[in-house]
């Protein structure tokens, strides 16, 4: 592995050291070019990936960005689109598109830690879900996804300057501001499957110091995914959301500024489904599977799934209040404030493992299912940041610093969680709505039971920070910064059962009674953990020649620790996990005839503590349920290299691309042992870490039409992802993988037709069909068979957009 780094590093500066004739020679024909202007749009993005506004070429890390005109152009109305546009970036459903969360460079979040990636909306972390039961929250939902100024992907910890550390990164999500302009947009989408969305901006200038600006998004979109079962809905995921937001700026003085922005969302659709597509006859229910694997394959639809449970459903509430007060004391000195209100509920009731078995008429044989009772919650959170900053230019002007104070509080509305029987119950197939309503059999050989989960976590989460950026030279720049956390998290657990008779018949179920473990009255357990750690950057950037910059940087970071409650009574804690990340690279801009960027950046990660998910299965003779508990267990490497480029060829032709090596290993794994349970890894030693793609790019290509300024702007453009597959679990618990990915995605935009304030698009993505596995669920060894979820179909569709105002024309 040394001999591989030495190579690897090597390779990384010879082609930086490459890329010095390159801008010296392109700045030489930038001299000599009629026209200067033809900058790359690129090299003019600003980004805030420092909590300042900078130049994206002159950020001395590695970040991708999504320009305004980037998201409508690709028409992403979900999170998990955008990870088709930056190469390293997962996004991971998780049962629905509302919990999706985000991985880079290999860094994930295992089932009930926290974000491994941090989700950012106006400078401020997306809220926790709570995570008790399923992971949710942490993330980027519809509200975050329209009426933006840009995207940002940062890549590596980002604890120093940011509220809350990961291991992984962050995605900013920018809004766009007030503007003093009265103006606005409605706007119109059709598409397959039933698709419709209607979107609609408008912005007010109140007065010379106030500005208003309203939006709301619409949409809806049938299933893709076919039930043929026969019960329950027709359909699984579709699309039926609606958002708004609201913001206010006002200047109270030409030196104090508050900025208010008001967040909703509602979503009440049917989510993502499994399909059961391998079995083992031998083991298990794999009996049932083969017969339910040979019906979807005789139905010749990839799309095909047969889900038994009467009535699903995902629906995910969430409102937030961000105010950020911004006082410039004087021209070297700037104190913010940013505070933030929230609450998320979410509930989901689905089939876990897609499958559907069954007794005979009238009967479902159960697996497992996420079920909330009338009235309750997958995840129901209320959260409070609050982040006082000071930023400041002293030493005239070669010394850019801030400092702040962090903190955030994260508490549950209630006891969230999950009722459903015991795997391999049969039951009547009925739409129940609480755990009275269930009507199974059982037997003294094989006893049965309704399983009663519930549990809340409390976090806390306080912070201290400097950093400062010094310039010895005007050429060289060195950073430092250092942050130092308070972690703190407390959970309540609640495991309960009720056996159904022994008699054979069809009844409800009897008394509640405790698991195992956990203690009369109550059936209660609590537990509570705690950290402070230290975190911190070194960042030298070197300019040799105006348009070239090489940078190198050291961060460590780490993952905070947590309560589990739905973990095994005596590990329901874990710590925080640790990362050492350097990072070298180079970025270079260019302009004349061809202008345009280049960027590169290898980098190299060493985790230590790392939060690793061990299965837990319950000991013959034990009142229990199989639970999964988290172990700080591992020690990890992740290394790799990433490149991304942008070049305009006059004002005819785009060529925008990016690719990302990645190799991760799991190096050791301690081993894990607990009372009254079989400890199961869930992850292998010298295999790779889940949802890390080795190989993953992306090339687009985007011609004007020479027409005349009367006509309009048309642009016709092409986007084409490759994406290598990765393991999504222990290759010795399952050797399933996710399907590479070869899609195309094409569109045609026609800006200002005949010279009129109307847009017209047409759009398709997934143009060849492409079935795609995103995820399986590696049950072939264990219960005899397995699921898979699968992306989205080919989809297409037109947009029209009438804008108004003083700006129609752009």
């Amino acid at each position: 592995m040394m001999v591989l780094s030495r190579r690897f590093w090597r390779l990384l500066l010879c082609t930086t050291a490459g890329l010095i004739p390159l801008s010296t020679s392109s700045q030489a024909c930038a001299q000599t070019a009629s026209s200067a202007s033809a900058e790359s749009e690129s090299a003019a993005i600003v980004v805030t990936a420092r909590r300042m506004e900078e130049r994206l070429q002159d950020v001395p890390i590695s970040v991708g960005v999504l320009s305004s005109d980037k998201l409508l152009q690709a028409n992403i109305a979900s999170a998990d689109s955008l990870a088709k546009y930056i190469p390293g970036l997962t996004a991971t459903q998780r049962y629905s598109p509302e919990m999706s969360t985000f991985s880079i460079r290999g860094f994930t979040q295992e089932l009930r830690t926290s974000a491994s990636v941090g989700t950012y909306f106006a400078d401020v972390v997306a809220p926790r879900g709570g995570g008790a039961s399923l992971s949710g929250g942490d993330g980027a939902g519809p509200a975050y996804l329209f009426d933006l100024q840009n995207v940002q992907v940062l890549k590596g910890p980002q604890g120093t300057l940011f509220g809350r550390n990961t291991t992984g990164g962050a995605v900013l999500f920018a809004p766009r501001k007030p503007t003093r302009n009265f103006e606005g947009y409605i706007e119109g989408t059709y598409g397959n499957f039933g698709m419709l969305r209607i979107q609609s901006i408008v912005n007010v200038p109140v007065s010379s110091d106030v500005r208003l600006r309203l939006g709301v998004d619409k949409m809806q979109r049938d299933g893709y995914l076919h039930n043929v079962s026969g019960i329950g809905p027709r359909t699984y995921a579709d699309v039926d959301y609606t958002a708004a937001r609201a913001s206010l700026d006002i200047d109270l003085t030409p030196d104090i500024e508050n900025y208010t922005v008001g967040i909703y969302s509602f979503s009440d659709h049917q989510p993502a489904a499994f399909q059961v597509f391998n079995a083992n006859p031998a083991l298990g229910l794999g009996r049932l599977a083969a017969a339910q694997v040979a019906r979807l394959q005789a139905g010749n639809d990839p799309y095909q799934v047969e889900i038994n449970l009467p009535n699903p459903r995902s629906r995910t509430r969430f409102w937030q209040v961000i105010n950020q007060t911004t006082f410039r004391v004087s021209r070297g000195v700037t104190i913010k404030n940013n505070m933030s209100y929230s609450q998320i509920r979410q509930g989901l009731r689905a089939a876990i493992f897609g499958s559907n078995f069954s007794a005979g008429p009238g009967t479902i044989i159960y697996t497992s299912v996420s079920f909330n009772p009338q009235g309750g919650y997958t995840n129901s959170q209320n959260n409070l940041v609050d982040e006082l900053q000071l930023q400041g230019v002293a030493i005239g002007g070669k010394l850019n610093w801030q400092a702040g104070l962090y903190y955030e509080i994260s508490t549950p509305d209630a006891l969230v969680g999950s009722v459903g029987p015991s795997n391999g119950a049969v039951c009547l197939s009925l739409a129940v709505e609480t755990a009275d309503d269930y009507r199974c059999r059982s037997s003294a050989a094989a006893p049965t039971s309704v399983n009663m989960a519930k549990g809340s976590v409390k976090y806390i989460n306080m912070a201290a920070y400097s950093q400062g950026t010094y310039a010895l030279t005007d050429t060289l720049k060195l950073t430092a910064g250092i942050r130092y956390t308070y972690d703190r998290s407390r959970g309540v657990s609640v495991a309960q059962l009720r056996l159904f008779p022994t008699n054979g018949a069809f009844n409800a179920a009897g008394p509640v009674i405790c698991e195992a473990g956990f203690a009369v009255p109550g059936c209660r357990v609590e537990s509570s953990t705690s950290s402070t750690k230290p975190t911190w950057t070194l960042n030298a950037a070197y300019k040799p020649i105006k348009r070239l910059m090489v940078y190198g940087t050291w961060s460590r970071g780490y993952r905070q620790g947590a309560a589990n409650p739905f973990a095994a009574p005596l590990a329901q804690t874990f710590e925080p996990e640790s990362v050492d990340a350097y990072e070298l690279g180079a970025k270079t801009e260019f302009a004349g005839t061809v202008s345009g960027i280049f960027n590169i950046a290898g980098y190299y990660n060493r985790l230590s503590k790392q939060q690793l998910q061990f299965a837990l299965q319950p000991l013959p003779g034990t009142l229990g349920s199989n639970r999964t508990s988290i172990f700080n267990a591992g020690k990890s490497r992740i290394y790799g290299a990433e490149m991304n480029a942008s070049l305009l060829f006059g004002r005819i032709f785009r060529l925008d691309g990016a690719a990302n090596y990645l190799k991760t290993k799991l190096i050791s794994r301690q081993a894990v042992s607990l009372p009254g349970y079989v400890v199961i890894p869930t992850a292998d030693v010298g295999g790779e870490l889940p949802y890390s793609p080795k190989w993953s790019a992306n090339i687009g290509g985007t011609v004007t039409l020479p027409l005349p300024a009367s006509t309009g702007k048309v642009d016709m453009g092409a986007s084409y992802r490759y994406q290598t597959s990765y393991q999504i679990q222990a290759a010795s618990v399952t050797p399933l993988r996710s399907t590479p990915v070869r899609q195309l995605d094409l569109n045609l935009d026609w800006h200002n037709v005949m010279n009129k304030p109307i847009d017209l698009a047409v759009f398709a993505t997934n143009v060849t069909g492409q079935v795609n596995v995103i995820t399986v669920n590696g049950l072939f060894g264990s219960f005899g068979f397995d699921g898979r979820q699968l992306g989205d179909p080919r989809m297409y569709g037109m947009r029209v957009r009438l804008r108004f105002g003083p700006n129609m024309s752009k």
